[in-house]
């Protein structure tokens, strides 16, 4: 799979390689997308193989 970044510069950690929150374009017609993973009381239900992050609003929109 080829992965091409489209982090909203707002978001960008610039040359400390932290990598999160990031959002990558596929060649597939997908997203990855790397954020915080949610706490264990935040209750998140999800189908085994999926795997939640957390990210903030505005970058949704910023992309």
């Amino acid at each position: 799979m080829k992965l091409n970044e489209v982090t909203p510069e707002a978001y960008m950690c610039g040359s400390c390689g932290c990598g999160c929150p990031a959002v990558f374009e596929t060649d597939r017609g997908t997203y990855v997308i790397i954020g915080k993973k949610p706490e264990a009381h935040d209750k998140i239900d999800h189908e085994g193989g999926e795997a939640a992050v957390i990210i903030d609003r505005a970058m949704i929109r910023d992309i």
